[in-house]
């Protein structure tokens, strides 16, 4: 007997950013993201709740900001077990719950909660353009998940190190190797959707943050730099410490030159000079896509208003019949009657960075009426950035000082907000075991993450 439930399907494309992936002007080929979105909703406008993985993924499964459920940096903080999180309200409403993930998403973190099955694996040895995303594509096709299923698959090729497939190595697959991962991950998911029925399936694809890419010679030659070093991050005796540690310095350093050289005017922007993702809340590291296709999902639908990662939560409950038991403590709301047409009011996203992925940072940001804010709450001596999103969307001119009224109050929005969610505000980190603490930290040195 059919389940009355539909499966759900959740991709997360690690560093996928929504301009390069459905905007115009983008230089990736994606023929198979652009049919989903034509057979669903796409949401153009998707606001993460920080720029980094862990907080990111947190906010995905729990529906709070990072604020509220007090995972707001990579070491040191974990999930509570008291905060109800989506695998387990699928389960205990019939779902059989899969996970296949990678990265930094470690047992360490308790992301496993609520999954029958959470299969953690190497993103680059066992990756989706591989033999790996055969078996994954083949479980699918042969129907080996039991209905009603929630499998939640998370991607890594277009994090770095990029994975581009050698016939997609080419310019007219994009301009640089993010835009070419793109691509072939693309291609990718167009044989795993062959293998869906989205008759009774719905499948919600996003990214967890963005990514800042190199985009001239400048930045093109710290990139090169920063994979010169990666091998240093090996090796765990005495020499090897003191080359981590270097390493830690230089990059702070950098960090704190890219900031002075925009103070006096010689490039454009602070970080000028820095790519990846983390460190600040332009769009490029915050502004990811949504598309919801199949099962229940309204079809052929594009919404450009803004929404936020809290929403994803109640939206896939919403999406499942379950609307009653969207959690209290979610600070979300199912998008839902936005993929219906239906208008809802356009609610401010606040943005949290991860700057030190051992602490939680007190650079914070909001995107509000086409307006996007961040300051840094300590140190006044970090330049508060106020950008006209409609004007300007690349972020290129700073109107803080010329608008001043407004920063003051996108930055009582950003106050409002932070009273609003740190009630729930956890500190995890004595619960961690020495053991554990030094086998993630281990794990973490080894993708980049800490030194």
């Amino acid at each position: 007997m059919p389940s009355t439930r539909p499966n759900i399907l959740l991709i997360v494309i690690d560093c996928l950013r929504a301009d390069r992936t459905f905007d115009p002007d983008r230089t990736a080929q994606t023929p198979g993201l652009q049919a989903l979105a034509e057979q669903g909703t796409l949401f153009t406008h998707l606001i993460t709740a920080n720029s980094m993985t862990i907080p990111c993924m947190t906010t995905m499964f729990s529906g709070m900001y990072p604020a509220h459920h007090g995972v707001r940096a990579m070491v040191g903080a974990r999930v509570s077990d008291n905060v109800p999180l989506l695998a387990e309200l699928l389960r205990e409403h019939g779902y059989h719950t899969y996970a296949e993930a990678t990265g930094p998403l470690s047992e360490f973190y308790r992301l496993n909660r609520g999954f029958d099955h959470y299969e953690f694996r190497d993103g680059v040895k066992s990756a989706m353009l591989g033999e790996w995303g055969d078996r994954l594509i083949e479980r699918f096709r042969s129907g080996q998940y039991a209905e009603p299923w929630f499998t939640y698959l998370h991607l890594w090729g277009v994090h770095r190190p990029r994975q581009v497939l050698p016939e997609f190595d080419k310019p007219e697959y994009g301009r640089t190797q993010y835009d070419r991962a793109i691509s072939s991950y693309d291609s990718r998911l167009r044989e795993l959707f062959a293998a869906i029925d989205f008759e009774n399936t719905v499948v919600l694809l996003t990214g967890d943050h963005g990514e800042k890419i190199p985009e001239n010679n400048l930045e093109n030659q710290v990139e090169f730099f920063k994979k010169s070093l990666s091998g240093a991050n090996k090796g765990t005796g005495r020499w090897a410490r003191a080359r981590r540690k270097a390493i830690a310095s230089m990059r702070a350093t950098w960090f704190k030159t890219s900031r002075l050289l925009y103070r006096v005017g010689a490039v454009d922007s602070p970080l000028a000079t820095v790519t990846g993702h983390g460190y600040h809340v332009y769009d490029s590291l915050v502004r990811v896509p949504l598309v919801v296709a199949g099962g229940p999902a309204p079809t052929a639908r594009r919404v450009d208003d803004q929404v936020r990662q809290i929403d994803i939560m109640p939206t896939i409950l919403d999406l499942a019949g379950l609307a009653d038991s969207i959690p209290a403590t979610a600070d979300g709301r199912s998008l839902l009657p936005m993929m219906r047409g239906e208008t809802l009011p356009i609610l401010p996203a606040l943005i949290e960075t991860c700057q030190n992925s051992r602490e939680a940072s007190s650079f914070y940001g909001v995107r509000q009426g086409g307006y996007k804010y961040a300051y840094d709450a300590v140190d006044p001596n970090v330049p508060q950035e106020l950008y006209d999103l409609t004007a300007d969307p690349e972020e290129t001119r700073n109107l803080a000082q010329a608008q001043p009224q407004k920063a003051i109050e996108m930055r009582q929005v950003i106050e409002a907000l932070f009273a609003q969610a740190e009630a729930g505000a956890v500190d995890m980190s004595d619960e961690m075991s020495e053991l554990e603490m030094a086998g993630l930290a281990d794990h973490l040195r080894k993708l980049g993450y800490v030194e």
